[in-house]
């Protein structure tokens, strides 16, 4: 386990309401605020009334202080799910190469524009180009981190995009990197009855050597730290 990132200026809230896809109702205190989500997913298990979160504030945003970042798991230990915290959590493992299988990786541009799709990243690792794109997997069943909580149109879009230049481009190979945001997690696998439509596209970008990945992090309250627990997630194909 290694430490990512410290963080302290974050502030302890308790879930009112789910006010739509991007806004939640907290109590701050003594007071009701607004809080951003960033998180596109259903969230069920994490956004619901009375769960304890962290807060994290926002620069630059007149309408919302504050953003949803993290939500309790247990005492000290809190789910991350705010999907710019886990891309930054990325990042920085990439740079400090904690990460075994992309050793010596460095990112060449963000949002990487292939046909109509933008790819989060386009990674050079040893002498080799990757275009790679980062989904939040912060759905829990038994033991294992789960993508995706829903449908997800957009989500399958990417998939296809990245079989295609494994498949006909001579340029780049292609990576999906599954961030679970939890602790308490061994395994990650593709949600089958929430989106079906990808669970298969996954299966068909593995055998035509799209790299499929997942890294495990969380944060520790009490070390006031952002932990990569693990950066090599199994990954299952359970149905």
């Amino acid at each position: 386990m290694k430490v990512l990132l410290k963080i302290e200026n974050f502030r302890e809230a308790v879930v009112v309401e789910r006010i739509n896809k991007f806004v939640v109702k907290v109590k701050d205190k003594n007071k009701i605020i607004s809080a951003h989500l960033n998180n596109t997913g259903r969230l069920e298990d994490f956004v619901k009334k009375e769960k304890i979160v962290l807060l994290l504030p926002i620069e630059n945003n007149n309408k919302l202080k504050y953003r949803l970042s993290m939500v309790q798991e247990k005492e000290n230990i809190f789910s991350i799910i705010d999907t710019s915290l886990q891309m930054k959590c990325f990042e920085i493992a990439l740079e400090k190469k904690y990460i075994s299988w992309l050793k010596g990786g460095k990112i060449l541009k963000r949002n990487f524009r292939i046909n109509k799709s933008l790819i989060d990243y386009l990674i050079e690792s040893k002498n080799k180009k990757y275009l790679l794109e980062i989904k939040s997997a912060v759905m829990k069943h038994k033991n294992f981190a789960m993508y995706p909580d829903c449908s997800s149109i957009r989500g399958q879009k990417h998939i296809k995009e990245l079989i295609d230049k494994q498949l006909n481009s001579n340029q780049y190979e292609s990576i999906i990197l599954f961030i679970a945001g939890m602790k308490n997690v061994s395994l990650f696998s593709p949600n089958k009855n929430a989106d079906q439509k990808i669970y298969e596209l996954l299966k068909i970008a593995k055998n035509k050597g799209v790299k499929i990945k997942a890294i495990q992090i969380y944060f520790d309250e009490k070390r006031k730290s952002i932990i990569l627990k693990n950066d090599n997630l199994p990954v299952y194909f359970i149905s």
